[in-house]
């Protein structure tokens, strides 16, 4: 921060009385002269405005941020209502392939034949899986390499 020295210019202002006896009170407070407080707020005044203009960039980024992750969340909305709708018609479509096939079932009976049908339904999963996400050693299920649960998200 620039004091009074050798190199140095005048340079002026008009403030009315009152702000200027302010600027004398603090001035006094802080212990500088007149000029060096006068320096002193002019150029935090300076880097103020600095301040305010990266603020006003890092709101504009913060504003396409926002956006950004609004679109997200309607994207993968969409997505998930895509996915129950697709586990809802593939659990009626079993319902009523069952009633079809055992007209005057209960609901236990209904309940019981959808556990029933789990362990294939995984079955297929994992065989589908199965070398392109999922590794199998031992009887037991890895990742594959380079890829993570996300990925199988967007793929189906």
């Amino acid at each position: 921060m620039p004091d009074l020295g050798s190199d140095t210019v005048m340079a002026s202002c008009y403030p009315s009385c009152s702000l200027y006896e302010q600027w004398e009170e603090h001035a006094d407070e802080l212990d500088l002269s007149k000029s060096q407080y006068m320096i002193r707020m002019v150029e935090a005044g300076r880097k103020q405005l600095n301040v305010d203009e990266s603020a006003y960039t890092t709101n504009q980024e913060l504003r396409q941020q926002l956006a950004n992750l609004q679109n997200e969340v309607q994207r993968q909305r969409a997505r998930t209502e895509d996915l129950e709708r697709q586990l809802q018609q593939t659990t009626h479509a079993d319902i009523c392939s069952f009633i079809d096939e055992n007209p005057g079932s209960t609901t236990p009976q209904i309940i019981q034949h959808i556990a029933d049908s789990v362990p294939s339904r995984v079955a297929a999963q994992l065989d589908a899986l199965e070398g392109t996400h999922l590794r199998r050693e031992d009887g037991q299920y890895y990742l594959t390499e380079n890829d993570d649960h996300e990925s199988v998200l967007s793929d189906s």
